[in-house]
């Protein structure tokens, strides 16, 4: 993202020292660098999007795993309950034991896909809010540039 920022800063700063035109708001830019920097925004911006497909993808990735972790706890608490002798006393224990394995994996499966929904969409977020700066950085030379027309 920082590359692009540069590339619009750039951008701005042609615009800025562009000669003014007498008598009017207009000023006069060499357009073959700006169509230079406009192309290097053009270059970089898939791999921003690039990288915010990556962020998706991680993710997934994380509450994936998050998933099978706690399905693979469960699954232990579960066997570790079938596994038990089969005594009253012994059982209804190990059965209290098992429950609360259990709710204790069912727990930390939950905090960690809302830990790992948290950071995701705070990265999102971010990366939202940089891309609509962007957006409207793009959108504000744009208008510059119709105005020097």
């Amino acid at each position: 993202m920082k590359v692009i920022e540069d590339l619009l800063n750039e951008l701005e700063e042609l615009v800025e020292k562009g000669n003014s035109v007498p008598f009017s708001s207009k000023a006069m830019i060499n357009p073959e660098e700006m169509m230079e920097i406009i192309d290097e925004i053009r270059q970089e911006l898939p791999k921003e999007l690039e990288e915010s497909r990556k962020i998706v993808a991680e993710k997934k990735q994380i509450l994936f795993e998050a998933q099978a972790n706690a399905d693979r706890i469960k699954n232990n608490a579960e066997k570790q309950l079938r596994e038990m002798v089969d005594t009253s006393e012994i059982n209804r224990t190990a059965q209290t034991q098992a429950e609360i394995i259990i709710e204790n994996a069912q727990t930390q499966a939950k905090e960690i896909r809302i830990g790992t929904q948290h950071y995701s969409d705070k990265i999102l977020y971010n990366l939202q809010v940089q891309l609509k700066e962007l957006n409207d950085k793009i959108e504000e030379n744009r208008k510059e540039l119709k105005v020097i027309k």
